[in-house]
């Protein structure tokens, strides 16, 4: 072998090297297309949260009533997730000026106790 070829070993091992992994990862990623989990559509089924959850992935923004639904759908799986016990926000009754949907509202008990209130002064 000539000194070229020897100094070209290199580059077309690292060549090879990247069609393999291209390959491989297009061979994987088109082998999950067509699979089903099984249980996850058990849980489905047996979950009627899950399989709100599952209808409102279709929902467009122009269908108001569903559009409703789902937020609420949404907002169950959330506290789920989270771990809170209490219910989530109440369909009835005024909301409160200034609430989101996402915050709660200020727990000043951390707050130090025993001082003096800051005192605005009059310069503006």
């Amino acid at each position: 072998m000539n000194t070229k070829t020897l100094q070209r070993l290199p580059t077309l091992a690292a060549v090879l090297l990247v069609v393999l992994v291209v390959a491989a990862c297009a061979i994987r990623l088109r082998g999950d297309e067509g699979q089903t989990n099984p249980t996850a559509s058990a849980d489905e089924t047996s979950n009627p949260l899950a399989t709100k959850l599952a209808e409102c992935r279709s929902v467009k923004y122009e269908q108001k009533d569903a559009l409703s639904d789902c937020r609420k759908a949404w907002a169950e799986k959330r506290r789920q997730f989270l771990g809170q016990k209490t219910p989530a926000m109440p369909d009835s009754g005024p909301r409160q000026a200034g609430s989101t949907l996402f915050a709660a509202p200020k727990d000043e008990s951390r707050l130090p106790s025993g001082y003096p209130p800051i005192q605005q002064t009059g310069k503006e």
